[in-house]
């Protein structure tokens, strides 16, 4: 973009304020002084800006007056300036349009320096990854450009408000448990929804479950992996689906008790009957474990542009297998720092993409590891509950022995204990770890006031 063409927007704008102070409000929201490229015109628009901020109105003389006081430029240059400003600007219906040329222009200067700046440095061959994301943080953090949404009258709200209830779908994603569901009122896009437990409990599990149902709506699911691989991910919904245990599908020893040579076809053909029904399921596995906030917008927007050049199927959840596990290409004091500008950014991400986020979480490991927990235990940041939508809290209530005393199941209780658009309460699933399977309960679940054991009620 030509300097004179930028120059020329940005006396437009100065001189668009300067004859009609309304228009300050479109552009106030679109670029701040640091934007502008001309020196002397970002002395007037940060004149401009003073002015405002002290309740006195914009126009010619208040602030000719400011920049006289400030001494830096002569009232007689001042004077020829404002004038040639107000006398350029082609309209004043077009200021929106002019500041959106100052903004691009500070962004491609950026871009550039960017760019100038790692070929004068060089990149570091030891860790050229570093720089890579370094640059795609620094690349983000220039175009994004948050932008007020200004104010809006509350009768207009009400009418889109009333629109959307004549729409044919809910503008939500369901878990596909009805009783959580009845709670949670969807997961709706932009939405950050934590889902924190122990070690062991079975949040990928769950997380996985309600992928699959997502999934089987038609929607895409986007599941970021940082703990474990993409084949033992999908171990666990094979084991599920085909309804073989977990510990046949490891060991990969499909034999027949009676007769050891010989493999049991039964099971192969269930496992190759899964796989093929299950192909084109809209599940997308990332296992990447040093996963940024930045790797999930560039991905996850790539997937959404190529869909809907080949499709229409949208982009309905994303899940992240483990909060604590992601990295951030910015380097913090503490751990609970960087994990809560984590939460914030991905809690920006939902809202930019309009995509639901389900992030799972750890809890801090108590000595006793049954116990109902609390959204204090969430591990290594505050902020996880604050940047949250919705917080579930999953633990095992009971375990439930066979008759040779082992552990057959677990009931596992999901609580709804933050809840922002929606109920709070506990739902109770039996948890099938052999399986992989949760189910919901048809139980309720209760806590007695008198002494710290659990009842239910049918």
């Amino acid at each position: 973009m030509h300097n004179e063409t930028v120059r020329i927007a940005e006396q437009s704008v100065i001189g668009a304020i300067i004859l009609d102070e309304k228009v300050l409000v479109q552009v106030n929201s679109l670029i701040t002084p640091e934007d502008f490229l001309f020196d002397d015109l970002k002395a007037c628009y940060r004149a401009i800006l003073e002015v405002s901020s002290k309740g006195k109105p914009v126009d010619f003389l208040t602030v000719l007056s400011q920049l006289a006081a400030s001494g830096d430029y002569p009232e007689k240059q001042i004077k020829t300036l404002l004038s040639e400003c107000a006398e350029l600007t082609p309209s004043i219906r077009n200021t929106e349009n002019y500041a959106k040329i100052i903004l691009n222009s500070k962004k491609s200067r950026k871009i550039q320096e960017i760019a100038s700046s790692v070929l004068a440095d060089g990149i570091n061959s030891e860790n050229p990854d570093e720089t890579a994301n370094q640059m795609i943080s620094e690349l983000f953090e220039t175009v994004k450009k948050q932008q007020l949404k200004g104010l809006q009258n509350i009768g207009d709200v009400g009418l889109k408000l009333f629109e959307s209830y004549g729409k044919p779908t809910a503008p939500y994603i369901n878990t596909g448990f009805s009783r959580l569901d009845e709670k949670l009122k969807g997961m709706s896009a932009g939405n950050l929804i934590t889902l924190a437990s122990r070690p062991k409990i079975g949040k990928t599990a769950f997380a996985l479950s309600i992928a699959e149902n997502v999934a089987k709506t038609g929607k895409i699911v986007a599941f970021y992996s940082l703990e474990m691989s993409g084949l033992e991910i999908y171990e666990r919904m094979l084991s599920k689906a085909a309804e073989i245990p977990m510990n046949t599908l490891i060991d990969r020893k499909f034999k027949d008790k009676r007769r050891p040579e010989k493999v049991r076809v039964n099971e192969i053909c269930k496992i190759s009957e899964t796989i093929d029904k299950n192909y084109d399921l809209p599940i997308k596995i990332s296992e990447n474990p040093s996963c940024t906030v930045n790797d999930i917008r560039i991905e996850t927007k790539q997937l959404i542009a190529e869909n809907r050049l080949k499709s229409r199927t949208e982009l309905g959840l994303i899940v992240i297998d483990y909060l604590q596990l992601m990295s951030s290409n910015r380097r913090y004091d503490t751990r609970n720092l960087e994990v809560g500008a984590i939460c914030r950014d991905l809690k920006c991400l939902a809202a930019e993409l309009e995509v639901p986020i389900l992030c799972l979480s750890q809890l801090n490991r108590t000595s006793d590891e049954n116990s109902r927990p609390s959204p204090s235990e969430l591990r290594d940041s505050g902020s996880i509950e604050q940047d949250a939508n919705k917080l579930m809290l999953m633990w095992c209530v009971e375990k439930n022995l066979n008759e040779l005393g082992m552990v057959e199941s677990k009931t596992v209780g999901v609580d709804v204990a933050l809840n922002r658009r929606g109920n709070n309460g506990v739902t109770l699933f039996n948890f099938n770890g052999n399986y992989m399977e949760f189910s919901e309960l048809d139980r309720v679940y209760e806590e007695s006031k008198t002494t710290e054991k659990n009842a239910w009620r049918a």
